[in-house]
């Protein structure tokens, strides 16, 4: 990647939306906004810190990367027409919470507790810190709404964030982030179906426009409330040691294929086997890439929402041997992947606060009804069932994939930070309660890392976590580490 073409991109950027990083202010795009009211749509990234961290210098690194890297320090602000920009201004200072270290799976107890505190969008920030401390090993954990973030932007934020912690006298340089979209190839051309979708969007825009809501801090917040008080963040994760690493990628290599392909396959495998089949609408995969890497405008190590994702039919056929499955699966990814095809990841051309309605609103009406009670406004739209937003949200559900597997792979960042080192690192994707299968994959220093996320409601003894360990364990079983089993969700 040339670093002239970079620096000429944000110094394009930077002119675009503003010269001072503390008055920064970009529109949120619909892909963004999807993400931004929901209960459960948090991204979380834990690193575990070998060395004793500093809970004041690493403060004062957080001050460093949010002049960095804006949309850290970034709030929501509306205009008259409803639509959503983030601005940094006059958003408080982060504070990071710091708790005594006295188990190595702490962390994850600590992100659950925190993950059910909602963000207050209007006053920002839209990411949180958690600093599980002792004087040997630390966990860090950061939680983001995943409207400003990805995967990759929480690697660079753990990476930077140490490089400050460690360069205090550093000299920043602003790196303003820029729409998604902006780096996706432009299909254009005039077509039909083209026509025909704007037509459709048009009609679809101007019925809502008759019958709009405007939804608010407090009907977000009753949903978050109510979510909460009903499921509980889980996770069970599946980890590979520097030379069980090893030995999946002689075998992955071997047979031609990736390692996201082949944990992959595992777990859509396993899965069958525990659970039963996918249902026909629930063997669609949708596969998040990173457009920082494939992209062919550079774009740099922003922070912001920047993924391309490609969606496509997928059937584990288990009379096959499991490496053809993962060779199926490898080839269709990297030919999509190669083209750019981002056709998982399209927001249509409505209102913004329609996009509010049918991907947030109308689905979580089904998970948490009671919590369109607790306001006038969510009561009055639950009651409106033949808004257009009921309908879109009708139409498009059958393109909601099963499976999700966001892998970030290998990083290629330092693991030493002065005295200070990354031990490992965890990435957790949101959890969905329409999308069964969802995983997040990274590695670092030869140590994989694979997760399994998901809503477990309260109240059920911890059944289906027991069904996602089984699930695990057979993953691993797949993978040819049997003897890795584990009763334990979370080491």
């Amino acid at each position: 990647m040339s670093n002239a073409k970079v620096e000429k991109l944000n110094n394009e950027l930077e002119h675009r939306y503003a010269s001072n990083v503390s008055k920064y202010t970009r529109k949120v795009s619909n892909m963004e906004r999807v993400f931004l009211w929901h209960s459960n749509c948090n991204v979380s990234m834990a690193a575990r810190i070998k060395g004793n961290v500093s809970e004041e210098r690493l403060s004062s690194a957080l001050n460093m990367v949010r002049q960095m890297h804006p949309l850290i320090g970034a709030k929501i602000m509306f205009d008259g027409d409803y639509n959503a920009w983030f601005s940094t201004e006059n958003v408080p200072q982060h504070k990071i919470k710091v708790v005594n270290r006295v188990s190595d799976t702490q962390w994850f107890g600590e992100l659950q507790k925190e993950v059910q505190s909602p963000f207050d969008l209007e006053i920002g920030p839209l990411v949180k810190f958690i600093l599980v401390h002792s004087q040997e090993s630390s966990d860090l954990v950061v939680i983001c709404n995943h409207s400003i973030c990805d995967g990759m932007a929480l690697v660079y934020l753990v990476r930077d964030l140490l490089n400050c912690y460690i360069n205090p006298e550093k000299e920043i340089k602003t790196l303003f982030p820029p729409y998604s979209n902006e780096f996706l190839p432009d299909k254009g051309g005039f077509s039909l179906s083209s026509v025909f979708t704007r037509l459709i969007m048009y009609q679809v825009n101007r019925k809502w426009k008759k019958h709009p809501y405007y939804f608010t801090h407090e009907d977000y917040v009753a949903l978050q409330t109510a979510y909460w008080e009903k499921n509980q963040y889980g996770a069970v994760l599946l980890e590979l040691d520097s030379e069980e690493a090893k030995t999946l990628s002689k075998q992955c290599t071997k047979n031609g294929v990736t390692v996201g392909s082949a944990v992959t396959t595992a777990f859509i495998a396993a899965y069958e086997d525990v659970l039963g089949p996918l249902t026909k609408s629930q063997k669609q995969i949708s596969v998040p890439f990173d457009l920082r890497r494939h992209a062919t405008t550079p774009i740099g190590d922003v922070f912001c929402f920047c993924i391309g994702s490609t969606r496509f039919s997928y059937t584990y056929e288990p009379k096959k041997p499991f490496w053809k499955n993962v060779a199926v699966l490898h080839k269709e990814i990297h030919e999509r992947v190669k083209k750019l095809d981002s056709s998982g990841l399209k927001a249509p051309n409505l209102h913004p606060t329609l996009m509010d309605a049918f991907s947030c609103f109308v689905p979580l009406k089904k998970v948490v009804p009671n919590a369109y009670e607790k306001t006038e406004n969510l009561r009055q739209f639950s009651q409106d069932t033949k808004n257009i937003a009921f309908e879109v949200a009708g139409k498009s559900e059958h393109l909601n994939p099963g499976i999700i597997p966001s892998n970030l792979g290998r990083l290629n960042i330092p693991e030493n930070y002065g005295d200070l080192q990354i031990d490992r690192m965890v990435f957790l994707p949101a959890i969905s309660d329409i999308v069964p299968l969802i995983l997040g994959g990274i590695s670092i220093g030869g140590k994989m890392v694979f997760s399994m996320t998901y809503p477990e409601p309260k109240g059920r003894n911890m059944r289906i976590a027991d069904e996602m360990i089984q699930i695990r364990n057979r993953a691993l079983k797949y993978l040819g580490f049997l003897d890795k089993a584990s009763e334990s969700a979370i080491m």
